[in-house]
């Protein structure tokens, strides 16, 4: 029985400096093993381990080819009474939620807790929580290799008309008529290509984990 976590290859490479943070907390707080990529070695994982998650895809591939318990690193944070929350001074700013969460309330409700303990107000998308349809510029290029194979139903069944190819323009375009809807001048994102699309759209974009660790240190 194990306890993995797997830090997401994207994020660490986007995130350097909130992902060593991220790395040490899990290290520092829990006996946990750091993995490489989530798409190697998942037919050794067995209904015994827990696979903690920073990605939204990551936990797709563990829901859909392992049998292991799935935990976010968000929800591990929110059970630790010992967690020392950055105090954001009342900063208003948009949530972004995820196409690719869609159909994970807890994630939803964890998310709002953090931000709420970090003293952020929220200002909600009519498109949130379940209805959620964004995913940055993601959903209009073809979708990345071995995403069928390892989460045929959330990136072929349930993404009918998404991961086809869009010029660099037209995605701009969407992401520039996306972002028209949104009030605020930031917005906070838990998914590295919703993030990447409110930049594009002319927001300030800011992932979630920028956030929870600003105080913490490596």
């Amino acid at each position: 029985m194990a306890m993995i976590y797997y830090p997401s290859c994207r994020f660490t490479k986007h995130y350097p400096e909130a992902s060593k943070k991220a790395l040490h907390y899990m290290t520092k707080n829990y006996n946990v093993q750091i993995a490489g990529c989530c798409r190697l070695n998942l037919e050794s994982i067995t209904s015994e381990d827990t696979l903690v998650y920073i990605c939204n895809s990551c936990v797709a591939f563990f829901k859909e080819s392992t049998p292991a318990k799935v935990v976010s690193i968000w929800e591990l944070i929110t059970r630790d009474e010992g967690f020392s929350y950055p105090n954001h001074s009342g900063k208003c700013v948009t949530l972004q939620d995820c196409w690719r969460a869609y159909d994970n309330p807890n994630l939803h409700d964890t998310i709002r807790k953090i931000l709420t303990f970090m003293n952020i107000d929220v200002v909600e998308l009519d498109r949130k929580r379940e209805n959620a349809d964004f995913c940055g510029p993601s959903l209009y290029q073809p979708l990345p290799k071995d995403y069928d194979k390892y989460a045929p139903i959330r990136f072929v069944k349930e993404a009918e008309g998404l991961f086809v190819s869009h010029s660099e323009e037209q995605k701009q375009a969407l992401m520039l008529e996306h972002c028209e809807t949104i009030v605020t001048g930031g917005v906070v994102g838990y998914c590295l290509a919703c993030v990447d699309g409110i930049n594009i759209g002319g927001k300030q974009g800011i992932h979630l984990a920028e956030l929870v660790f600003k105080n913490t240190s490596k």
